[in-house]
Parts: structure tokens; sequence; C-alpha cells
């Protein structure tokens, strides 16, 4: 295992962290936490000091809003009571749920917790795979253990870290099924536990911090920032159309800066939007429209002047929300390996300046780490939908499907499989996200896939996942 660079000084979010009163009181804590050791079950490989950050947290997004005294409640609550639960107000998507412990995990890392964890917790495969992943960063993972063996390592050695000195962060994002959160969280030790998540039901068994959306002066804050426009009136005004909710206020934002438009030209643009022609009829009530305007307004815009903007994002819709690592979009190009074809580079630099001009334009985001996308999953059933209003879900489909395939021919079969369990996972983890989302007959092209994905499941001795997944897709 090697050291991560401390973020202390990595830019004006750390220290807007870092100077707020959580900042400081966590930062207390990490001089408490002072020599804290990793230990390893290899003796060949004393215990030495450093962090151990693993999982996908997400990155900054341009313009961030340091919300303060949400981010007090957080620390407040996941204090004394060991573990809490951010919840919407209303249930409404795009309030910012998932940055909010985002920003407490950049403040745990600033302060030096010795272990800050991201777990995506939608699926039990996603909670166990996690899990192992984070076994594996804390040298208990075995060559032989399948997921759910390495899952049960790491929460054993997070349950018997007990003191203060010890404490870590684990957070669990976009928690769906409380048995299966409470099944896999520590019930002892030091640890400190975040969940996300739209069910309520969590609340009776953990302590609530619920999350609303921008209040005005955060609204017209973010816009000055993100705009450059003074123009307070105007920005409140728009800020009120969009019912100041982040998601929305973010969509807005990038297209004003990128088009150098005023605050009223925008909302002229967002008026004449004709959202019946995008969405089938009603299937947007369950969000607010003027999200959804704002959000295909973003797509529009991009796709008419974004090369290869418009097949990237119906890619990215119907792929994993917990995010898609970028070799999955460039074909598993490795830049380092000196074999590589100059027409593989070529043509993966396309794409990573098609994904980085996206990110401008915030329909898309990037952890921390920069390698994996993530495109919020409000945004991502607005192009779903889109896709199904004009008939191009099949071809999303396909083209996901067809990344997938390139990805899938890179990964070693057999014996070489184990150094590839990273690729195993993450072709298990997207292809089971597309499989979710055809209707009717599913693609052969598919169902080859989902062989495959048993296959390597086989060859790592994880019969446990292994055998339904391969029941599962015979009997498609």
């Amino acid at each position: 295992m090697t050291a991560l660079p401390h973020p202390g000084a990595a830019g004006p979010v750390w220290q807007a962290v870092s100077h707020s009163t959580v900042g400081r009181d966590l930062i207390q804590i990490a001089h408490v936490a002072g020599n804290v050791t990793i230990t390893t079950t290899d003796p060949a490989h004393p215990a030495k000091d450093e962090q151990i950050v693993e999982g996908d947290i997400p990155a900054p997004p341009p313009g961030f809003q340091l919300r303060e005294e949400l981010l007090q409640k957080v620390h407040a609550q996941v204090g004394p009571a060991g573990a809490a639960v951010i919840s919407a107000v209303t249930g409404t998507p795009g309030v910012g749920k998932t940055l909010l412990a985002a920003c407490y995990a950049w403040a745990c890392q600033a302060a030096g917790w010795p272990v800050v964890a991201w777990i995506t917790a939608e699926t039990p495969d996603q909670i166990t795979t996690g899990l192992a992943g984070l076994a594996h960063r804390l040298g208990l993972r075995a060559a032989d253990d399948d997921a759910a063996t390495a899952a049960g390592k790491a929460t054993a050695w997070l349950s018997a870290r007990s003191t203060a000195g010890q404490v870590g962060l684990v957070v669990f994002d976009n928690a769906i099924s409380v048995q299966e959160i409470s099944a896999w969280c520590p019930a002892t030790g030091a640890l400190r536990v975040l969940i996300t998540s739209r069910n309520r039901a969590f609340h009776q068994r953990y302590a609530p911090i619920e999350v609303d959306a921008f209040t005005p002066e955060q609204a017209s804050r973010f816009f000055a920032e993100r705009t450059g426009l003074d123009d307070p009136a105007a920005a409140q005004t728009l800020a009120r159309e969009l019912g100041y909710l982040p998601l929305a206020l973010a969509q807005a934002a990038a297209l004003i800066a990128r088009r150098r438009l005023t605050y009223p030209a925008y909302q002229r643009l967002l008026a004449d939007f004709p959202l019946a022609e995008y969405l089938p009829a009603g299937r947007h009530d369950a969000y607010p429209t003027g999200t959804a305007q704002a959000i295909l307004l973003s797509v529009d815009q991009a796709e008419r002047t974004l090369p290869d903007a418009a097949g990237l994002l119906r890619a990215l819709a119907v792929l994993s929300p917990a995010g898609i690592p970028v070799p999955v979009l460039t074909g598993g190009i490795d830049p380092a390996d000196p074999h590589t074809p100059v027409a593989d580079l070529t043509a993966a630099a396309a794409v990573q300046e098609s994904l980085a001009a996206l990110a401008d334009t915030s329909l898309i985001s990037f952890t921390e780490d920069g390698t994996t996308v993530v495109m919020h999953r409000l945004t991502q059933r607005v192009v779903r939908e889109r896709c199904a209003h004009d008939g191009d879900l099949t071809a999303a489909l396909d083209q996901a499907i067809t990344l997938l395939e390139t990805f899938n021919n890179r990964i070693p079969t057999g014996a070489q499989t184990w150094a590839a369990r990273t690729a195993v996972e993450i072709l298990l983890e997207q292809t089971d996200v597309v499989h979710a989302h055809t209707a009717g007959a599913i693609p052969q092209r598919l169902l080859t896939l989902r062989v495959w994905c048993g296959q390597y499941l086989t060859d790592l001795a994880d019969l446990t996942r292994a055998i339904p997944l391969l029941t599962d897709t015979l009997a498609d």
C-alpha cells in the first residue's frame, strides 16, 4: 500500500472546509489521532503511517457552495451517534445529498483521518464490492477471497477500531435498503458512518440530517460566482423559477457562462423550450418541470456545439449512476503502454476532451482522482426519457454495449483473471445497469457479456455470485 498525497492544500474547496468551524473541529480530531498506524496482515510489510482513501468520492463541482450549517449538523449527529443518514426534505432529487456527504469526506481527508471510504450502496453487490475494495486497500483480502468474504473482513476490521485515534469514515451513498446497510454497517468501534438515501425508513434507525434546496442567498452567491454576472435581482428571479434546486441552478449557470448570456436571456430560452416535444407526457411529474427544462436545454445546447456529445450523453445515461470509469469510455486504452497503437491513443484522447467539455456544462462531473465520470441520476433519467420519447433508447443501449464489449476484450481469462479483479467488478456493475434498462427482448450481445461476467466470477472462485448470474442469464 502506498500513502496518498495530503489534500489539505489542493485548492479553495479544501481551504473553505478547513477554515470552517467543522473543519477546525476535524483537524483537532486529527491532532488527537496523531500517530495512528494502519496495520496489515502481511508480516513482510510492516505497518506505517498513511491515509487510506477508497472509493469514488465526488470532486467539488464548479461554483461549489460550502453549506456550513448542514456540515455542522452532520458533524454534530455523526459524532455522538456514530451513524447518520442524509436525505432530502421533500424527497426531491438534486438537492445535494451526495455532495454534502462528499464535503464531510473532504474534511475528514483534510483532517488526516486514517480511513475514508466511499461505498455505492444502491444494490447489495455494490456494497460488498465496495467493502471488498476497502479490504484490499487495508491488506486484508486473501488471494482466493470472494467479494463477500473480503467485505466481511473489512467490516470486522472497522468494528475493531476502538479509540478516537483510530477514527474513520465510511459513506454509503444512495442506499436503498435499511436491512442491507445495517447488515454491513460496523456495530462497534470508533468508525463514523454516513448514509445518503431517499428512503425515509432510514430515519427510524439512524439520526437524520435533512437537506433542502439552496436558500435565496446561497443561490445568488452560486450564480454570481459561476457566471460572473453582477445582477442580484435577475439572479433571484431565475433561481426562484428553478426552485432553488442546486442541480437545476448548476445547469443554468453553466450554460449562461458558456454562451455569455444574461439571466433574462436564459429565462427566455427556458420559457421557449418545448419540453413536451422531448419527454413523454406525464413522465416528468416526479421531478420539477423547471429542472427537466434546464437539463434538456443544456443537453440540446451541448449536442449542437460539442462534437460527439450526443452519443456520449446517451451512453452515459444508460450506464451506472454510481460512475463510469474512464477506461470504459476510452476502450480500456492504457496511455502508458508503449505498444498501444497511435490511432487508439488519438481516439482515447478525443473522448477525454469531449468528457472535459461536458464537465464544463455541468451535465457530468468527475470523481476526485479524475478516473471516473458521474452523471447525476436525475440527469440520466431525463436523458433516458428523451431517448425513449425519440425512439433512441435502443441505440443508446447498443452504444453502451459496444463500449463494454471493447472493455471486455482487454480482460484476461483463466488464472490471469485474478490480476484483473477490478476490471471484472467494473464490467459486472455496468452490464447489470444496462441489463436493468432493457425492455422486452434482451440483446444477444448483452447476454454474451453477462455470460463472460459469470465465467470471470467462476475463474475467481466467486460462485456465490456466479451461479445466480448464470442462472438468470440462462433464463433470459
